[in-house]
């Protein structure tokens, strides 16, 4: 599936764009400590994009790792052919009302993710909703942009207008800004919506 490929860490063998998804320095909710989140663990079935006629399936399972403070993911999206799955280790915090998790490359299509793959924190919000959906979002790279540059935020911005950002904030400071509704404007359109899978 084409938005769960972009949207699962931005791993080169697996992404289509030009450029990485905002990535941070530091984990989103160290502050507050990091928790694994029961209500998500099991099998979710990703819903297909109206316009993307092909993406019949994609499933995406949370699990809970064996530290008390962490979870991984793994995602199946299968297609002609080979298809792709990945694994991601993850760490989950909530600031304020918003929960975030930091997903980390781990594995792509059997193998280990490379270097820079596995060490890039990519924060992604995510909602469990009153109709049992589960909602995810990465953040907006124009948007990220342009509160780096407005010093909002500490942050590295690539050259171009289609460069890498990198918020660089440290702690404290990312935390009391994702604790925010500002914070929290920064995610805004869905990357992929689920089911459980019964």
């Amino acid at each position: 599936m084409k938005a769960l490929r972009f949207a699962v860490l931005a791993a080169a063998a697996l992404f289509v764009a030009a450029c990485l998804p905002v990535s941070t320095k530091n984990p989103v909710g160290t502050t507050a400590g990091f928790k694994q989140d029961a209500s998500i663990v099991g099998v979710w079935k990703v819903e297909p994009e109206k316009d993307e006629p092909d993406n019949k399936l994609g499933v995406l399972a949370f699990l809970n790792a064996s530290d008390e403070d962490a979870m991984t993911a793994v995602l199946l999206a299968p297609a002609k052919g080979a298809g792709d799955w990945g694994s991601y280790n993850l760490k989950l915090a909530t600031l304020g009302e918003n929960h975030f998790m930091n997903a980390w490359a781990a594995t792509n299509d059997g193998r280990a993710a490379d270097k820079d793959e596995a060490a890039t924190d990519v924060p992604v919000l995510y909602r469990l909703g009153k109709d049992g959906k589960l909602t995810l979002w990465l953040l907006d790279e124009d948007k990220a942009r342009a509160v780096i540059k407005s010093g909002k935020l500490k942050g590295e911005v690539g050259q171009g207008s289609m460069g890498d950002v990198r918020i660089t904030a440290e702690p404290a400071q990312l935390d009391k800004f994702f604790a925010s509704k500002e914070g929290a404007a920064l995610f805004v359109k869905p990357f992929a919506v689920m089911d459980r899978v019964k």
